[in-house]
């Protein structure tokens, strides 16, 4: 692309890049189980289960009882409160009217919350961030999404899946 584009800009939206972050909160939500599980902590063990989508949600938008839940949840578990307030305070990066050194303020300070945390995977997640900081940063300047792209491949996946494997008689 870079041969054939050599001006283009290459813009990282928020979702992939929350995507990516999605995955260390799986990971870490799986190895705290796991760890409550071997020292014997039911409290823990009953906490944790079930607890993937309040961590993936937006305090916002949940009920008072997911809500209580939640806070139960972060008051009972150390790495996963910390992932949580990461989580919104990434969220944040992609602020409307943001400058590229706004921005890339904004993500470093992150990266610094983040290696201080000193989470299992948030490392490498971090490094990944690192690398493709002008992909991210460059939103600024950029601001679009692959939302209507991947709204379309949906409908076209959709289309196939209701054509139920016929082909074009012609």
């Amino acid at each position: 692309m870079r041969e054939s584009l050599p001006d283009a800009a290459i813009v990282f939206d928020r979702f992939h890049v929350m995507q990516m972050f999605s995955k260390v909160i799986r990971d870490c939500r799986r190895a705290e189980f796991k760890a409550a599980k071997t020292l014997g902590d039911l409290t823990g063990q009953q906490t944790i289960k079930g607890s993937l989508w309040l961590l993936l949600s937006n305090r916002t938008t949940l009920k008072e009882t997911d809500q209580g839940r939640l806070d139960q949840l972060l008051a009972l578990n150390q790495p996963l409160a910390s992932l949580y307030a990461l989580k919104e305070q990434l969220q944040r990066l992609w602020q409307p009217n943001s400058t590229v050194a706004e921005m890339t303020q904004r993500l470093d300070d992150w990266c610094g919350m983040a290696k201080a945390a000193k989470i299992t995977g948030l490392a490498s997640f971090v490094k990944t961030l690192q690398s493709h900081r002008t992909g991210i940063c460059a939103y600024a300047d950029h601001p679009i999404t692959t939302s209507r792209l991947e709204a379309g491949n949906v409908s076209i996946a959709l289309l196939r899946r209701r054509a139920r494997g016929l082909r074009d008689m012609e």
